[in-house]
Formats: C-alpha cells, structure tokens, sequence
C-alpha cells in the first residue's frame, strides 16, 4: 500500500532541510498546472516513492521543477526543467514501497544530494522506484559471559539387585522358569540322586521380581545348588536376601544353613556357612561358622529370625594364603559375636582356597521340612548393599 506523507507548502524547505540537514533538495514552488516542486528524500537510507502533491515531501505534477534528490536512491522526478515533477520520497528508513504515480516524463536525471545521484523519472506515469532497502545494524554483543553452567549431576541410585560394582555373579532367577533350578553360568549341574528334596525357582515369595529361589529338604552337597567364583580372589563381598518361611527355626535345631562357601563344590569341610545355630550357640540365633580349620570357629550373633520375613545377609570374605577372615552384616548392621565364649568382631580359621558358593537349605541334624527362599544373590569385589 502507498504511503502518502504532506507538508503546507509554506514549510516545504525548512521541514525537509530543518529533519535531514544533511540529505535534503527542494524543487522549484510553483502554483497551478505550469510547474510544480520534486519531491525531496525524506531518509538517509532511502525512502519509498511517493505519489505527486504540493508538500516537500511529495510535489505537485506539473510542467516544470526539479528533480527529487535521495541521499541513497530515493526516487527523483521527472519534468521539464531538470525532470518533471517526481514522487514523493519515502519515509520508510529501511526501505518502502513504490509511490501511487509517478511524474511526467523528464529529460534529465534529479539531482544529487550527499549520498548517490537521483534516479530520472519515468516517461510515463506509473509507480516510483522504491527505495533500497538498508540492512540493520548489528545487535551490541553479548556480555561475553555464557549462561551458568549447571551443576554437576549426583550419581544414579542403584536401579536392581545386579546394579553392582565390581560384580563377579549376581541371580534375581527371575529368567529361570518357574518349577526349573538354574543351569546355565555360572551355576553348575547338579549330581543329585535324592528325591526327597525340593531345589527350584517358586514365586510362592520373592525379595524383588516375581520369582526366588525356594529350598528344602536338602541331604548332602552335591544337592545343593553351586557356582565357582575362581581361585584368585582375595577380598569379596557375598549377598543373600533369605526368607525364613512358615516357621523359623528354635532352640531344639542344631545347625540349618542357607548358603555356604567351600574350597571344593561337592565337599562339606573345610566350609563357611551361614545359617542358624541353635542347641551348641549361645546365644542361639543366626551364625557365622567356618568348619576344618583344626578347630571350628563358630560366631554366634544372637539375632533370632522371624517366620514370614525377608533378611539380607552381606558375608564380607578376606582370604588370604593360609588362612581367611569373614564378617557379616545383617540387614546393613555389622554383627559382634561370641566365639568358644569370646567376644568378636570377626571370626577368622586356617581354611584357605575358598571359591565355590553353594546355596539350598542344609540340615546338619536331620531335614529341615519348611521352606526357605533366597533371593537377589549377588558377589562382587566391591562392598555390596541391600538394594
């Protein structure tokens, strides 16, 4: 759309010099049909063309007048003089559309004002030349500082059971099929011919997932469930959740164990074994006991497990060439014991090369007929946590 911008004829000159000192031509005032005033640039950086009037900023057509000057390629007019009476200049200062009408044709170009010559007018009417547009400046510059850096992040939180560090095995059972033992790596096969016992993955409880593993009845070692954790291990972590279920075990029970630590998969001594102690423990409660070392150490804790309750037991295991030392945790408390009536905080034999763990519920005087699960096994050569 054309942009129509008038002045009273009076102010014609001084308006346009008095805005745009530096940019600024008038044509020759002159009234009636005979001569008419160019239009004068009204923007530095070029204006858009005009349609024809009496002001400054658009003269009348007529037969005679100047042309319209531009600092930067506003439209000139053209007429009889120095071209005919031009469209107004724009106002726009980067840049406008065409004026409405052009002037009369003109024999000569308009002339110049500072920045680059005016454009002669057309021959016939028709639209102004627009003005070139001019690029705007550039923005100031930042301050040069980048937005805050964020913060470092805080490390994830374990996300299951085998999120581990420095993981060696680790068992959920939530991949073996329910009513199946475990059987591929790194749990052996086993050589069981009793059928007596019950060794299978159950969903009757489990810690986390849907399933655990679900033991009882078990005879000898070759029955039990067993994976080698290799010989060069010197420090390691052991994790269980158990699940003493339907009846935990009493006074009256001598030694049930829910998972051991041998030098031999199929041997019963030398051994760690965790489990419950009852008549020969005082106090009774769950034990620590290490087997074939000259000499059986055997650290009792006192704790009493509950029937229908998940514990995690951690066996902390340092081995060393002759001997190994063994601590363990309950529920992430680190168990004190009393040994042959001393009072201990670790329970250490001269029982060396332990690397098999085996897990299903022994007796070690007569069947242990309820059900203990297990769950969420895992062991690493980093400390283990409860998760």
């Amino acid at each position: 759309m054309a942009m129509r911008l008038s002045f009273s004829r009076s102010v014609a000159g001084s308006a346009c010099c008095g805005i745009l000192a530096w940019a600024c031509s008038t044509g020759s005032p002159n009234t009636g049909d005979d001569t008419g005033s160019g239009g004068s640039g009204a923007s530095p950086a070029s204006g858009t063309g005009g349609g024809s009037g009496t002001a400054t900023m658009g003269g009348s057509s007529g037969k005679g007048g100047t042309g319209g000057a531009s600092t930067l390629g506003g439209s000139s007019g053209t007429g009889s003089m120095q071209g005919g009476t031009g469209g107004a200049s724009g106002s726009a200062t980067l840049g406008g559309t065409g004026g409405s009408s052009g002037g009369m044709g003109g024999t000569s170009a308009g002339t110049t004002s500072n920045g680059g010559a005016g454009m002669g007018g057309m021959n016939t009417g028709g639209d102004g030349v627009a003005g070139m547009p001019v690029a705007g400046g550039g923005g100031t510059g930042g301050d040069g500082s980048g937005g805050m850096s964020g913060t470092s992040g805080s490390g994830g939180m374990p996300t299951g059971p085998c999120d581990i560090g420095g993981k060696i095995l680790c068992d959920d059972f939530e991949s073996t099929a329910a009513g199946m033992i475990p059987s591929t790596a790194p749990w052996a096969a086993r050589n069981c011919f009793d059928t007596s016992n019950t060794l299978k993955v159950d969903g009757g409880a489990h810690h986390g997932g849907a399933q655990a593993l679900l033991g009882m009845n078990i005879p000898y070692a070759d029955c039990q469930l067993s994976a080698d954790l290799g010989a060069s291990l010197s420090e390691y972590w052991v994790r269980a959740w158990v699940y003493w279920g339907t009846a935990a075990p009493t006074a009256s029970t001598h030694e049930v164990t829910v998972f051991e630590l041998v030098p031999k998969a199929n041997t019963d001594d030398p051994s760690i074994r965790i489990g419950y102690r009852g008549d020969t423990c005082m106090p009774i409660g769950v034990e620590l006991n290490i087997t074939g070392g000259g000499q059986e150490e055997t650290g009792c804790t006192g704790q009493m497990p509950t029937a229908n309750t998940w514990y995690c037991y951690v066996l902390h295991v340092k081995q060393m060439a002759s001997s190994v030392t063994t601590d363990l945790s309950i529920d992430g408390t680190d168990q004190s014991y009393t040994n042959h009536g001393q009072a201990q905080m670790e329970i250490t034999s001269q029982v060396a090369g332990v690397r098999y763990l085996r897990l299903g519920p022994r007796s070690y005087s007569g069947n242990w007929a309820n059900p203990i699960y297990v769950d969420d096994v895992a062991v690493a050569t980093e400390p283990l946590g409860c998760q």
